[in-house]
């Protein structure tokens, strides 16, 4: 009865999650056309080509590990492994703020032109870190990076609500008994969708939780078009 009773109740998010874990096509034109090749000038660099490069390579990273982690959530979600998708999904919202932060940075750097201050902000990126991490030519990130948060605030623009929403994925990642306890009564181990009361909470849950996967993959989809394609042309504005 249990195994049946959430396998139904959930069934109406289906559809949305599988969305939500496609990468959309424009994205995938994008990376395909503007990347790698055209962020390897063929000509000496100038500094704002390095900062340009290095922000579409950080983000391109950044899009292809959440991209993977969009398909965990989707399998995790259909499995009924609802305890774990908050913190998934927090992921694919950092991750977002993250590529959001380097477009804003590019678009910073061409509407401004302060190449010191962008190449700051870009070596922090690129490079920083807040433990020991190896750098591939030798040494140890001695930049330090910025704060998640700093990333979940920069949203703001594109989600109002960003840091709300980002706070109410932490709650039910972190150690705590009733929020954690709501995701896991809302899959097969401790199903309780029997339980009216139960079932109008496990629902609101499981919506706020859809619509932050949903947003965040459509925005991360739509900056790392726009990253990709304005970078490449900046670039190319440099080519002697």
């Amino acid at each position: 009865m249990a195994e049946s009773s959430w396998s139904e109740e959930t069934m109406r998010y289906r559809s949305l999650v599988e969305t939500a874990a496609s990468v959309d096509a424009a994205a995938t034109g994008a990376i395909s056309a503007y990347w790698p090749g055209a962020f390897w000038p063929d000509f000496k660099p100038a500094p704002q080509v390095s900062i340009a490069s290095r922000l579409g390579i950080y983000a391109a990273n950044l899009f292809a590990m959440a991209s993977q982690v969009r398909g965990v959530v989707r399998d995790q979600w259909f499995s009924g492994l609802f305890v774990v998708v908050p913190l998934n999904t927090r992921f694919v919202l950092e991750m977002w703020g993250a590529i959001h932060f380097a477009r804003l940075t590019l678009e910073r750097l061409v509407r401004e032109g302060d190449v010191e201050r962008e190449e700051e902000r870009t070596n922090r990126l690129t490079f920083g870190a807040r433990s020991p991490v190896q750098l591939p030519w030798g040494g140890l990130a001695d930049k330090r990076s910025f704060n998640a948060l700093d990333f979940i605030r920069g949203l703001t623009d594109a989600l109002a609500d960003s840091e709300e929403l980002y706070n109410f994925l932490s709650e039910a990642s972190h150690p705590n008994l009733f929020q954690s306890l709501y995701f896991q009564m809302a899959g097969p181990h401790r199903s309780n969708w029997n339980n009216d009361a139960f079932k109008r909470q496990g629902h609101s849950l499981l919506s706020k939780t859809l619509q932050g996967f949903e947003a965040s993959a459509r925005g991360m989809d739509q900056d790392i078009v726009t990253l990709l394609k304005d970078g490449t042309e900046y670039i190319r504005g440099f080519a002697p």
